[in-house]
């Protein structure tokens, strides 16, 4: 591979890209559950800025199987994007009617399904066809239900409505956040992002009529690049997304914005809720992983996380973290007077009650139990 300027800025940008993307869905897990859409997402931008590279090196002969994937990519990218900043911002999770958003991509899996089922020399030969010109490449000539380039300018269009829709529900909310914290460093960041989402679709649908197809090409595609490189790089500069620090305290701010927040849970809906944390934490037991967070208990019963607060304040009369602490030094307790776990010591009876450390097993242990852990095993002992 010849080492030029240009190739170092795409390799880098897929650096940045994967990296970022995959620090998110990491941190993802243990702080924040809306972080590992962000990652989601930034990896489609990566594979997309991978696919760019490929095209415009000539090295696409040598992956044949990624042929016509690409507009895949991109046509999930755009609605998974909008759900992030829509579940961050009202708490609403993804549901069953979200699936609705995704029409765009059955419909080029239908197009496209015998070009994508061919085999992998069928798809060589038809790339060495195409690859010499970059135009030819993309404009999907294939197609069975639509004329050729129909996809480029139908892409873009899709871009524009989900980021129109995107950055209304951003203006709506920003007055609503005291913009401290997590919610500052998001809100800066997300302008930035759609500042420059912009630049992928609008130049296009604004000049795709007066300037040649290669120069089209050329705009849409490093726009992408461009887009996945600040995108990452600029994450790195905002450790409180990046990792989920402060995100409890955007999320109080959050709650206080809804309307509900004044209103009673009606009898129908507690009883749901009740219905709901029964399943997940009584039966499933969810509350023993470790870092389970509130934003997957909300993601398990598929409730709002404003919602799950509420009750458990109101109805409950305790936080979330103290709800969960005290089923899981409640499970602890079971294990001690079962007497099968008696070889394991206090870290190990601690990480397999749901806790992270000995410390805050010990902690939890003395604040609902009002003694050590050591001790309680002790007395135990002592009666059997």
């Amino acid at each position: 591979m010849e080492i030029t300027l240009v190739n170092l800025f795409y390799l880098f940008s897929m650096f940045i890209g994967s990296l970022v993307g995959l620090v998110l869905i990491f941190f993802g897990f243990k702080t924040n559950r809306h972080n590992i859409l962000l990652g989601v997402n930034l990896l489609l931008l990566t594979y997309i800025s991978l696919i760019v590279w490929l095209i415009t090196t000539g090295y696409f002969l040598n992956f044949p199987f990624l042929y016509r994937t690409a507009n895949l990519a991109g046509f999930l990218f755009m609605p998974l994007m909008y759900m992030y900043i829509r579940t961050v911002l009202t708490g609403k999770g993804i549901t069953w009617k979200d699936l609705v958003h995704f029409v765009p991509v059955i419909v080029i899996l239908v197009d496209f399904w015998p070009v994508l089922m061919l085999s992998n020399q069928d798809k060589y030969l038809l790339m060495q066809s195409e690859i010499s010109n970059p135009v030819l490449f993309t404009t999907y000539t294939q197609s069975r239900f639509f004329p050729p380039n129909f996809y480029t300018p139908f892409r873009s269009l899709v871009l524009a409505f989900y980021w129109i829709i995107s950055a209304i529900i951003v203006w709506k909310n920003t007055k609503r956040h005291d913009k401290q914290g997590f919610g500052k460093e998001w809100f800066v960041w997300i302008k930035i992002f759609l500042g420059l989402e912009l630049l992928v679709f609008f130049p296009f649908l604004l000049f795709f009529w007066a300037i040649d197809p290669m120069a089209n090409f050329l705009l849409v595609h490093l726009t992408i690049v461009i887009l996945t490189l600040v995108t990452g790089f600029t994450l790195l500069f905002f450790p409180k997304i990046l990792y989920g620090m402060d995100q409890d305290q955007f999320e109080k701010q959050r709650k206080e914005s809804k309307s509900e927040k004044v209103e009673n849970l009606s009898d129908q809906r507690s009883k749901e809720i009740e219905s709901k944390l029964e399943e997940i934490l009584d039966r499933d037991k969810k509350f023993l992983q470790h870092g389970y967070s509130i934003h997957a208990l909300a993601a398990d019963t598929d409730i709002p996380v404003y919602l799950l607060t509420q009750y458990i304040n109101h109805h409950l009369n305790t936080n979330f973290s103290d709800l969960i602490n005290s089923m899981r030094i409640e499970e602890a307790c079971k294990l001690i007077a079962s007497a099968k776990y008696e070889h394991l010591s206090l870290l190990g009876l601690a990480e397999l009650s749901g806790f992270n450390n000995r410390n805050s097993f010990t902690l939890a242990f003395q604040k609902f139990r009002n003694v050590s852990p050591s001790v309680y095993i002790k007395s135990i002992k002592k009666k059997a």
